[in-house]
């Protein structure tokens, strides 16, 4: 399965990291991290690298944008959200946390339902209906709230 993980400014390195840690158990799983730019900033000013950028992020089989404040500003960046849309055909999308209102702003969650943490239901209710749950799977999208065994779970399945 082919995985493409999503980097951006201030995007959470511990969430990012407790992902690849996970994604990277699994011997059938072909794990890219994948950003617009050819340097990505975390939230506490850590520089990173993705390994391919500014590149369609087409052909992946599932798409992961993990949680980071950036994700507030970068759902109405309409070139980088272009860029996510390349996403489009990915049999899913997985927004962990704030990295579901990248997918909402680029329209992935219209007439869906998804999840966030408490304090930015408001904003996600914008794109779609807002689940109370901690992981929410409508149709090609998922989206989680919380790192917990459940969620691993779910990914297992998915990716096995």
């Amino acid at each position: 399965m082919k995985i493409a993980v999503v980097m951006y400014d201030k995007i959470n390195l511990v969430n990012f990291a407790n992902l690849m840690v996970f994604l990277h158990s699994f011997a059938n799983a072909n794990v890219k991290t994948c950003a617009f730019k050819p340097e990505i900033v975390d939230e506490l000013g850590i520089r990173l690298h993705p390994e391919i950028y500014g590149e369609s992020i087409y052909g992946a089989d599932m798409v992961i944008v993990p949680d980071g404040i950036g994700a507030l500003s970068l759902r109405y960046d309409d070139i980088f959200l272009s860029w996510i849309k390349s996403a489009s055909y990915t049999k899913l999308k997985f927004g962990f946390d704030l990295g579901s209102l990248i997918l909402a702003g680029a329209g992935f969650l219209d007439g869906k339902e998804a999840c966030i943490r408490g304090g930015y239901k408001n904003a996600l209710s914008q794109y779609c209906d807002v689940s109370d749950e901690k992981i929410c799977h409508s149709k090609d999208v998922l989206s989680a709230c919380e790192w917990n065994e459940e969620l691993k779970t779910v990914l297992t399945k998915i990716i096995l």
